[in-house]
């Protein structure tokens, strides 16, 4: 599954709607580690959508929205030196060079814990049915030549601001080279050719775009608001759970054809290591 933070604050009191505690941030992580999970980052992410690689059997995704100080990451160092997981950070690029955030940032990025991916240049207007195509490439290649400047490397995964992509960003997001990207639409986790889609607008919830006409699912990717996951934790586990019972049921019945069907143009399955 896929998470996403906004804003870690110490109290209640000054609270976005949308932000959390340090105490519901803690327990959260808690839960997460009590029910198995083990975080990835966006490559092991994408290697594991793109080839079935391998990851943690129950795997989740942090990701930390927007420019912050160095200071704000602080909150999932512990997380990092005790049990190695690591942070997405979708970096805004709108400053460049002169970005004040930069350089702590860049030595963050250099201690290999925290993943810094793409959230845009302009960021605060949303990629939409009326993008010109200069707006569009800007937005996404933008992105990818500010952080080959100035964090020494290429993102593979693009955050679209304010969950807004169309069809044609979509196409120029895996034209440029993106190879994974995230929306703000909680429609559930994720499996190996398996993600969530909409096909139709959905009235109760209009900010939430439907991924289906898009046509690319790995750039389309579901995230869920750290205030809906404690909810949700126990119904991926059952999910996660089911999957496995059903692969098993029908394994052999699937290595069968493969021998049949597959095996004389791809070769014989390699042993499990």
């Amino acid at each position: 599954m896929v998470i996403m933070f906004h804003g870690i604050n110490k109290d209640s009191s000054s609270l976005d709607a949308n932000d959390i505690t340090v105490k519901d941030f803690n327990k959260l992580m808690g839960s997460l580690k009590e029910l198995g999970f083990e975080a990835i980052n966006a490559t092991q992410l994408a290697d594991f959508l793109d080839s079935n690689a391998h990851i943690p059997q129950r795997s989740v995704v942090l990701t930390y929205d927007d420019r912050h100080t160095a200071q704000a990451f602080e909150h999932f160092r512990p997380y990092y030196e005790k049990w190695g997981w690591p942070v997405i950070n979708g970096w805004i690029s709108a400053f460049g060079g002169d970005d004040q955030f930069l350089q702590e940032n860049v030595n963050l990025s250099n201690e290999g814990w925290v993943d810094y991916q793409a959230h845009g240049v302009i960021h605060n207007i949303n990629i939409g049915p009326n993008s010109t195509e200069e707006f569009i490439h800007s937005e996404l290649q933008g992105s990818i030549d500010n952080l080959q400047k100035y964090f020494q490397k290429t993102p593979i995964a693009y955050i679209w601001p304010g969950g807004g992509f169309t069809p044609r960003g979509v196409q120029v997001a895996r034209e440029v080279g993106y190879r994974v990207g995230f929306t703000i639409n909680p429609r559930g986790p994720i499996m190996f050719n398996w993600i969530p889609l909409s096909d139709a607008p959905d009235a109760g919830r209009p900010v939430f775009i439907p991924e289906g006409p898009a046509n690319d699912p790995r750039l389309t990717l579901p995230r869920y608001w750290p205030t809906q996951v404690l909810a949700q934790l126990d119904t991926i586990r059952v999910m996660g759970n089911d999957a496995i019972a059903y692969a098993e049921q029908n394994k052999a019945t699937e290595l069968e054809y493969y021998d049949i069907v597959c095996a004389p143009t791809f070769g014989s399955i390699p042993p499990t290591p």
